[in-house]
């Protein structure tokens, strides 16, 4: 469920977020195109080199890692400014795969449980004597709540909800770590797990295995608990998290449950009893897998009906909803796309249920504008008065001389690792860049005022040296004429 939600997080963040230098090579998309590009990570199933396509040609590689990925069983959240991708593999060990350099690190090889992002940069997860495991690229952290834990729930603006004790001692904790001090608690008797959304402000705690109460993240604030008549088989939240949708034990409906009213306020027949459940994470459709068979309902969320039904095997990551609403779906050895009011097959991926599928959206493989990497023009010595040329005669016509190119071995090359927003990522990059002593540096320049964090090396007087530095530095580059 999460490895989809985390998509319309990558969404809303990447609307803000940097821009690589990768290799003109391996990117598609033009520079002047607005809006974020839709991808695919495709990693095969039983491990091996991971790419990312240009969706919707699902087969055109734009990016493909240095590292070689383990067999991934489900992505957590993508990190749009950092370029990460958070992720757990089939042993249950977390990992991050980084797009910028195409590495992927595993920073734990023991067993945990509830393993979770929000962000795509760090990792929560559980221990086996109830310690809450914090993972980031720069270091990991261990800590103890008062009772052991039982599920964590990380928050967008840093904080950490842990759920902790059982029976009547069931508690929850805010706290922010890497601070472990307990902010606040309250005493919720019964549950035993719950479940939130990556842009709400609320998580969802499940008691007795029948009631669900919404309990605020910053206040702590309990909502009218919410009681089944059946056991709670499933539950998904639309991305924002207004919405939450319930599959219960011996029913064949899905029960919408509004944020704001804190009630049941629809109920959707299916055409069969359902088993499981995931929410498109642009919030189009609520995907519903029958419980016997290989039928896939699609739910319209605006229209609260079925609005279609395709047949698929059910993987943690097929069958998805792509960014243009096309309904991807295991159909033997091949993936095919349809849309979701008709059977129509729109577009096929020969051989690919043998990858591991994550659709996400970002503009961190998108080629700069070549005017980003020229050099402003270098001001000429004059005389210090100033000289009015006479205006021409009537009868003249002047014609404008276009401005000679920049001769690219008076301006050097450059080599550029990365283009980021944030300053402080930017030197975490360029401390991890040394070639025969001399380490990358981050020069900022002005983008239609917006700062632009750069990684550089160089200018080199000849492209062939530019080129043999960037391989030499073992990182994802490019080289530009000019200086920085």
């Amino acid at each position: 469920m999460r490895s989809l939600i985390a998509f319309a997080l990558a969404l809303a963040a990447c609307r803000g977020s940097d821009r690589s230098d990768l290799p003109a090579s391996r990117s598609s998309s033009p520079p002047t195109q607005r809006g974020p590009d839709a991808l695919v990570l495709r990693s095969p199933r039983n491990g091996g080199v991971a790419r990312v396509t240009a969706y919707p040609n699902v087969d055109s590689t734009v990016w493909t890692a240095t590292d070689a990925a383990p067999a991934l069983d489900r992505v957590l959240a993508f990190d749009a400014d950092a370029g990460l991708i958070a992720a757990v593999d089939t042993r249950g060990f977390p990992l991050w795969l980084d797009l910028r350099v195409g590495s992927v690190t595993i920073p734990n090889r023991g067993k945990l449980r509830g393993l979770v992002s929000v962000d795509g940069t760090t990792i929560y997860g559980v221990g086996a004597d109830g310690a809450v495991v914090r993972f980031t690229p720069s270091g990991n952290g261990v800590f103890k709540t008062p009772l052991p834990a039982i599920a964590v729930f990380p928050q967008l603006n840093g904080t950490l909800l842990v759920l902790g004790g059982r029976g009547e001692t069931a508690r929850v904790w805010r706290m922010h770590p890497p601070e472990t001090k307990v902010l606040d608690s309250l005493l919720l008797p019964n549950v035993t797990s719950g479940t939130g959304a990556p842009l709400g402000d609320r998580v969802y705690f499940l008691s007795g295995g029948r009631t669900l109460t919404g309990v605020h993240s910053r206040t702590l604030a309990r909502g009218q608990p919410i009681a089944f008549d059946h056991l709670i088989r499933a539950v998904a939240s639309t991305p924002s998290g207004d919405r939450l949708y319930v599959l219960t034990d011996s029913s064949q409906t899905v029960s919408v449950i509004d944020r704001y009213q804190d009630r049941v306020t629809a109920r959707i027949e299916m055409p069969g009893r359902p088993r499981d459940l995931r929410v498109d994470p642009f919030g189009r459709y609520v995907l519903v897998r029958a419980a016997v068979g290989d039928s896939v309902w699609i739910v319209g969320i605006g229209a609260n009906k079925v609005v279609g039904t395709v047949r698929s095997a059910w993987r943690s990551d097929v069958p998805f909803v792509a960014a243009d609403g096309a309904v991807a779906v295991l159909d033997g050895a091949d993936v095919s796309f349809g849309s979701a009011a008709s059977p129509r097959e729109i577009r096929r991926a020969a051989g690919g249920a043998s990858d591991f599928w994550y659709p996400f959206v970002w503009i961190g493989l998108r080629p700069r504008a070549a005017s980003l990497d020229q050099p402003p023009p270098a001001p000429k010595d004059t005389d210090t008065s100033a000289h009015v040329a006479p205006p021409p005669a009537a009868d003249t016509v002047v014609h404008a001389r276009p401005a000679p190119s920049p001769d690219s071995a008076k301006l050097g090359f450059t080599v550029s690792f990365a283009a980021l927003l944030n300053e402080t990522k930017a030197r975490e990059q360029a401390a991890k860049i040394n070639v025969n002593g001399e380490a990358a540096r981050v020069v900022t320049n002005v983008t239609d005022g917006t700062a632009v964090y750069r990684v550089v090396l160089g200018p080199y007087p000849t492209r062939d040296e530019a080129d043999r530095v960037g391989k030499a530095s073992g990182q994802t580059y490019y080289v530009y004429a000019g200086s920085p």
